[in-house]
């Protein structure tokens, strides 16, 4: 693979020239579909990998995976390493290392129908470190960046609408049924 921080900058490059002169090129509708396996087990297909999701023994779960919002905190701290990495690439600092802690604060009381408390975590924080041949200031933008280009904490952010139809699938019966 071409590039610096194993990002492929020729293909990204070559995207963004599209993009500039095509902006629909840049639209995409990203799908996941998710399977119930019983209790609280689901696993969800995306492209072409398998994600799991339980919650732990003591929410009733089996811990065949990790929780919902377990995955959401990854999927926001993933969406921030790729963004630095991506920011360190265009700039052409090598990076040795990304780690991201993240932490969020959730109130079970909310999700178990326990008073009127929104379901959902109150805060989540992040703590990242970047080993990178660059001075600290260079790095602290990196990280900003990083945030800010992040699909994944936007949404978070921006509380962005969710639309739920409820769906079945339509049978044909081989008989018409009499009104009686």
């Amino acid at each position: 693979m071409n590039g610096r921080n194993g990002v492929d900058m020729e293909r990204v490059d070559a995207l963004k020239t599209v993009m500039q002169g095509d902006p629909a090129a840049g639209r995409k509708t990203l799908s996941a579909i998710t399977s119930w396996n019983g209790g609280a087990h689901s696993t969800t297909i995306a492209r072409n990998f398998a994600v799991p999701a339980d919650e732990p023994a003591a929410l009733g779960g089996t811990d065949r995976g990790a929780s919902p919002t377990e995955l959401m905190l990854a999927a926001l701290s993933a969406c921030i390493a790729i963004g630095i990495a991506y920011s360190a690439a265009e700039d052409g600092i090598e990076v040795g290392s990304i780690e991201i802690d993240v932490v969020g604060d959730l109130d079970l009381r909310g999700f178990l129908n326990i008073g009127d408390l929104r379901p959902g975590l109150a805060e989540i924080r992040l703590t990242v470190r970047v080993d990178a041949d660059a001075p600290r200031e260079t790095i602290e933008e990196l990280v900003n960046r990083g945030y800010r280009r992040s699909p994944v904490a936007a949404s978070l952010e921006g509380r962005v609408p969710v639309r739920v139809c409820i769906g079945r699938e339509e049978t044909t019966l081989s008989e018409p049924r009499s009104g009686a």
